[in-house]
C-alpha cells in the first residue's frame, strides 16, 4: 500500500482531522468540483425535493465553500442560511465569493464541528448536509442530535455517495474514483490525500437501505432516498426525513 493510501486510512480512523485536510485543499477545491458534471445541478436538485416553503431558517452542515449554501438560498427568498464547517480555508472561500449575501442577512457562516453542535432543541426549520454524514465519526450520535435542533415537522436532507451492496456498484465505483477523482483533482488542487480519503469513506459508508434504516431507527420520519440522474445513479441519492411532528 503506497503513503497516500496510508494517510488515508488514518483519516478514516480518525476523522477529527479531516477538516485539516481540507484547509490544505481549500483554494482550489471549486475547480476540482467543476470538473465533475452536474455537481450544482445535483444540489439544487436535492435542496428541490426538500419542497422548502421560502422563509424557513436552514442549516447547511459541511457547507465548505458555499455551493450547498447558495443552492439552499436559491429556495429560500425570505429564508436565512447558516453554513456551518469544520474547515477555516474552506469557509474563508466561501465568505469571499458570498460577500453580498452576507451583507444582507441571508447567508451566514460559522467555523463550528458538526458533531458538537449544542444549539437549543426545535431551532432549525430545515437541515441540509452534503457529502457529510459521512464524515461524521459516529453518523447515529450526530442524527440524534440533528433532530433534537430540528423542529417538529421540519424537513432534513442528506445529498450524499450510497453504493448499493453489489459488486457492481463498488467496482463502478473504485474505477470512477480512483482512475478519474483522485488523479485529476489530485493535479488541480496539488494533494491527493483527501481525495484518497474521500474515495475510501464511500466505500465503507453504509448503503442506502442501510443508512434510511439507521435514520428511520433514529426517529426520522416519511423516510425516502431519490436517485440523481445520468452518471451518479448508481452512486449518488437524495435522504429525505422528516422530524415527527410529536
Amino acid at each position: 500500500m503506497d503513503s497516500t493510501n496510508l494517510k488515508a486510512d488514518e483519516l478514516l480512523k480518525s476523522k477529527k482531522e479531516v477538516p485539516f485536510e481540507f484547509n490544505r485543499v481549500a483554494v482550489k477545491y471549486d475547480s476540482a468540483t467543476s470538473l465533475s458534471q452536474g455537481y450544482q445541478k445535483d444540489l439544487q436538485r436535492s435542496v428541490d425535493r426538500m419542497n422548502l416553503k421560502g422563509d424557513e431558517y436552514l442549516a447547511d452542515l459541511c457547507c465548505g465553500t458555499g455551493k450547498s449554501s447558495i443552492a439552499c438560498l436559491n429556495n429560500l427568498p425570505n429564508g436565512t442560511v447558516l453554513g456551518i464547517d469544520n474547515s477555516k480555508g474552506m469557509l474563508e472561500s466561501a465568505a469571499q465569493k458570498f460577500y453580498d449575501q452576507i451583507k444582507l442577512g441571508s447567508l451566514k457562516f460559522e467555523l463550528n464541528d458538526v458533531m458538537e453542535l449544542d444549539y437549543p432543541d426545535n431551532t432549525f426549520d430545515a437541515i441540509f448536509m452534503a457529502y457529510g454524514i459521512r464524515n461524521m465519526p459516529d453518523h447515529e450520535k450526530c442524527l440524534k442530535n440533528l433532530k433534537r435542533m430540528l423542529k417538529p415537522g421540519g424537513v432534513i436532507c442528506f445529498h450524499e455517495y450510497s453504493l448499493n451492496n453489489n459488486l457492481f456498484a463498488k467496482l463502478y465505483w473504485k474505477i470512477l474514483g480512483y482512475g478519474v477523482i483522485i488523479p485529476i483533482s489530485g493535479i488541480i488542487s496539488g494533494s491527493t490525500k483527501i481525495y484518497s480519503y474521500l474515495v475510501k469513506s464511500v466505500l465503507s459508508f453504509p448503503s442506502p437501505g442501510k443508512f434510511i434504516k439507521i435514520l428511520n431507527d433514529t426517529g426520522f420520519d416519511k423516510v425516502k432516498r431519490y436517485a440523481q440522474p445520468s452518471w451518479r445513479r448508481p452512486i449518488l441519492h437524495t435522504f429525505i426525513a422528516y422530524k415527527p411532528q410529536k
